[in-house]
């Protein structure tokens, strides 16, 4: 668990120098985002999204085109809120203000 998690933080090194990077295994694909992003449901990953704050909270968060969706709201760091999202629509949009997600495409 302790390589898994530095693994990701070492994500935040491309993230700032504006490189796509992912880590990629069986089951998912985990990357960092601290912009807008767009989805398209036939191209993800997995079925099941997952958005987990980086930072100590990500402000503004808007989600159109999940299950869940949220306008203009805080995700604060050890919450559960982002877990485990669908998207229902063709097109998924995540829209951020402030802060940094890890984004989770899940299969499993």
């Amino acid at each position: 668990m302790d390589h898994a998690l530095a693994n990701i933080h070492i994500l935040k090194e491309p993230l700032d120098r504006e490189i796509p990077c992912y880590l990629i295994d069986e089951y998912n694909k985990i990357y960092l985002t601290n912009k807008n992003l767009t989805l398209y449901k036939n191209k993800t990953y997995g079925k099941y999204i997952s958005l987990i704050p980086m930072t100590t909270e990500v402000e503004g968060l808007t989600l159109t085109g999940f299950k869940y969706c949220l306008e203009n709201d805080v995700l604060p760091i050890g919450k559960s809120l982002g877990i485990s999202n669908e998207i229902e629509e063709d097109i998924a949009n995540i829209q951020i203000k402030k802060g940094i997600l890890i984004i989770i495409e899940s299969r499993d």
